[in-house]
């Protein structure tokens, strides 16, 4: 189905909720501000991540400044959407273990990118050691696999 027709199929469910009335569209309406504040940070996040995996990429040639300066960028925006998002408030019983998931999941992915971040400074262009990568990849994907289940349990 094309973005557009499930973005009008949303609103009409939401338009449809609220003449019928009572909580269930109000939960909606919580629910889709939830969906709306991921949707206005999608962008910025998906420019951090390839910024990280461009940094990734030169920092074996030794330029350690744009993947720190990356992982920078990243931390600081996947706090602010945790922060956001623990602002607004799913009602919904869906949405509100979407939201605990997400925030859980944005919080691993952030002091995984955190400790990465730390590793490559301490280790002033030289090799991280493995068991922190490894430590740190272990994390994050800990904290993707939250923040799909919340997606997934969101859309």
């Amino acid at each position: 189905m094309p973005r557009a027709i499930g973005r009008c199929s949303v609103l009409l469910g939401v338009a449809l909720c609220a003449v019928l009335g009572g909580p269930l569209a109000v939960a909606q309406a919580s629910d889709s501000s939830l969906r709306a504040t991921l949707n206005s940070y999608a962008p910025k996040i998906v420019k951090d991540e390839n910024a990280v995996k461009n940094g990734l990429v030169g920092y074996p040639q030794g330029k350690v400044r744009p993947l720190v300066r990356a992982l920078n960028h990243e931390v600081a925006d996947l706090h602010a959407l945790k922060k956001k998002l623990a602002g607004d408030s799913g009602s919904s019983a869906k949405g509100r273990k979407a939201k605990a998931d997400i925030v859980a999941g944005l919080g691993l992915i952030a002091t995984a990118y955190g400790a990465l971040r730390k590793d490559v400074q301490a280790a002033h262009g030289g090799p991280v050691p493995s068991a922190q990568v490894h430590a740190a990849v272990a994390t994050d994907k800990k904290g993707r696999k939250k923040l799909l289940t919340g997606l997934h349990l969101l859309g």
